[in-house]
């Protein structure tokens, strides 16, 4: 898509014989062990991190645990195809490493966004955009969008009966056959959790909409676009449409464009929408009158087509997309089952609780919502649901296949992931000494009664300079640059920077990567001493 450039994280879930967390932690290591997949990160990249609780991978993406959960980035992408492709080829990973763990059948990973026990946990989507996030004509012109954006782009959940109100229920709404009911359904998994319109942290101090934190993670203009409000889905349509048309708003945004929208309360209208699987949603504005919140995605679209038909292909197939879902919305969602997760799976469900004795109360209704989650495609309702004919892949096949092992083209993911491989083939890993590193890093600190270790963190090779710290941590890697321990002179690091996210870098990383091996036998050296 010209002009755009996009990625993802997906924390995934997991269940089965070992806690979550012991899972998770399992299929890290797993990942990183003998370099299978990437190189694992000496240093901790976060709070609440240790070392080596991540790292690159040879794709140019990164795995890592985060509060818990695995964690898996895609490398940065310029096409609706690798985007789609490279968020399975982390599916492929996290499966393949189950499997030779000897894990495989009794635990598992699931990708959504809900527990069903009142917990959420992410999915987050990163736009290249080349003004501030914080700018108050990106947060104003945006918030509309991400609002009704989940008609088409959410993945829909069941609402057990344990995290619902008690005495809550919903009045009857018009559907295709008549008033019925609202059944405890949510088209969007994350609107529930969602406490407020914006905000510079994510978990702290309410989850918000949008998350304005401004991290450049490139050199100049520009800047990165921080959605945390939308669903992993399981649908590829689904996915190349929500990156597509967000990937498109996000630059009629950043040359000036205005919506000339403005909701009385984003959150409040998120809530809503999510809550009626019946279609016919309104959004309230701040003049207080009302909108169909199919309106609200037109003026978009409207304005996109103006300006970007024929751009390419991507682009092209966005807008036509976009224009024949929503009007599909409009006359009926539920003509969408086998293009929407979340028309798709209501549709299952509701067909599975018009057969109980206990309709949308029967428990096993929340299984069923899982079984639509799980990546492994022995179990996953998914793969049952492509075999009728339903969300069919449209990326191309194989694709993801080699997206396991290679990066994307056309972005510095490829330098990255040229790098990272001449790193682990060198077999830098082995010189780290990781008790020495923990206590050099760590400190006790108080909690209450409690006593925990915290960890300093490192963002920059710089900081390692500073601290004298390149005998203990002989490398970094990162989004923006990569760097090795330089023996000859500390202070002067070998350094690849990769500033322009829309180069590869071809000969800059080429000369690089031949470097490697000669550096890294210069610290083996020099470690041994």
């Amino acid at each position: 898509m010209d002009g755009a450039l996009f990625g993802t994280e997906t924390e995934y879930a997991a269940a089965g014989t070992l806690s979550p967390t012991e899972l998770a932690y399992r299929v890290k290591v797993g990942v990183f062990e003998g370099r299978r997949y990437g190189l694992v990160e000496p240093s901790p990249r976060e709070w609440g991190e240790i070392p080596g609780n991540g790292g690159f991978l040879f794709n140019g993406g990164r795995m890592y645990l985060d509060s818990g959960h695995l964690e898996y980035a895609t490398p940065e992408c310029r096409t609706l195809d690798d985007i789609v492709a490279a968020e399975h080829a982390g599916d492929l990973i996290v499966v393949a490493t189950l499997a030779a763990l000897g894990l495989q059948g009794e635990n598992f990973f699931i990708k959504n966004n809900s527990d069903h026990f009142g917990n959420t946990y992410g999915y987050h989507e990163n736009y290249c955009i080349r003004v501030s996030p914080r700018s108050r004509s990106v947060v104003e012109g945006i918030l509309p969008f991400l609002v009704t954006r989940q008609v088409f782009a959410g993945a829909g959940m069941v609402r057990p009966a344990s995290v619902r109100r008690r005495g809550s229920r919903q009045p009857a709404l018009p559907g295709p056959t008549g008033n019925r009911p609202v059944p405890p359904f949510e088209i969007s998994q994350r609107a529930a959790f969602t406490s407020v319109d914006v905000s510079n942290r994510v978990r702290f101090g309410g989850r918000p909409i949008l998350n304005v934190r401004d991290e450049p993670l490139a050199a100049g203009r520009l800047r990165r676009l921080h959605n945390i409000i939308g669903d992993a889905n399981r649908s590829e349509y689904a996915t190349r449409l929500k990156i597509g048309t967000t990937a498109l708003v996000a630059q009629l945004l950043e040359e000036g464009w205005a919506p000339d929208l403005e909701l009385e309360n984003p959150v409040r209208s998120l809530r809503e929408i999510a809550g009626n699987p019946f279609g016919g949603w309104t959004v309230r504005l701040s003049d207080g009158s009302t909108l169909p919140a199919v309106e609200v995605q037109r003026r978009y679209l409207v304005e996109a087509n103006l300006r970007y038909f024929g751009r390419d292909d991507d682009t092209t197939w966005v807008l036509r997309q976009w224009a024949t879902v929503l009007n599909g919305l409009e006359m009926d969602p539920m003509r969408l089952d086998g293009h929407l997760d979340w028309v798709t799976k209501f549709l299952v469900l509701d067909r599975r609780a018009s057969k109980s004795a206990q309709g949308w109360e029967d428990p096993a209704l929340v299984k069923l919502d899982l079984a639509y989650h799980h990546v492994d495609p022995a179990v996953s309702l998914v793969t049952l649901l492509q075999k009728q004919g339903k969300l069919k892949p449209i990326a191309p096949e194989g694709l993801a296949r080699e997206l396991v092992n290679r990066p994307p083209a056309g972005t510095r993911a490829v330098a990255r992931g040229r790098v990272v491989r001449a790193m682990a083939d060198s077999r830098i890993d082995d010189m780290i000494d990781w008790r020495r590193l923990a206590q050099r890093l760590g400190e006790r600190s108080g909690y209450g009664a409690e006593q925990t270790v915290v960890f300093e963190y490192v963002e920059s090779h710089r900081e390692i300079t500073d601290a004298s710290a390149w005998p203990l941590i002989p490398y970094l890697n990162g989004w923006s640059d990569l760097a090795l321990w330089n023996v000859d002179d500390p202070d002067l690091p070998h350094v690849l920077p990769l500033g322009d996210p829309f180069s590869e870098h071809q000969e800059e990383a080429r000369a690089f990567a031949e470097g490697v091996p000669w550096w890294v036998q210069a610290i083996r050296e020099a470690v041994r001493k």
